[in-house]
């Protein structure tokens, strides 16, 4: 499902989404699970961050990291390295202890989508679930196939 949902989020889409609830758990902060890491276009007045960079700031020194330090790590976040980054086990150091447990390392992103074709309210949970029932099917047909053509 969750590789259905970076289909139609963007890569790593959940894997950031979940980083994103990690951020908000660890600091208190709420935050919209996107997969977005860093806000390209809509910054922040204050410090040119947005909403998830300005809560992993929040958190600097418990990480023990500069906002530079974080910027540039998060910068990481459109790429697999991300996951090797300080600032990304660090974040989910923290939350786990918070939440008293492990905390999700992916998550469907939240995002509604919009477009002139589509006349109801759809998120990529809605897609990517729809999407994965779907493929589930398949493969439990092919799986039933190919046993009734072996036992012939």
């Amino acid at each position: 499902v969750y590789r259905f949902a970076d289909y139609n989020a963007g890569f790593y889409a959940s894997r950031n989404a979940a980083f994103q609830n990690a951020v908000s758990i660890a600091s208190g902060l709420p935050l919209v699970l996107d997969g977005d890491v860093v806000a390209y276009r809509k910054r922040d007045a204050t410090n040119g961050a947005g909403a998830t960079e300005a809560a992993v700031q929040a958190l600097s020194t418990q990480l023990d990291l500069t906002d530079a330090q974080i910027h540039d790590q998060l910068l990481e976040g459109e790429r697999r390295e991300f996951e090797r980054t300080d600032v990304y086990r660090g974040v989910f150091d923290l939350a786990d202890r918070a939440a008293g447990k492990p905390v999700p390392r992916a998550i469907v992103p939240r995002i509604a989508l919009k477009s002139p074709k589509i006349t109801r309210p759809l998120t990529t949970e809605w897609f990517a679930n729809r999407v994965n029932a779907r493929y589930q099917r398949c493969m439990s047909m092919a799986a039933s196939s190919r046993q009734g053509s072996g036992s012939r």
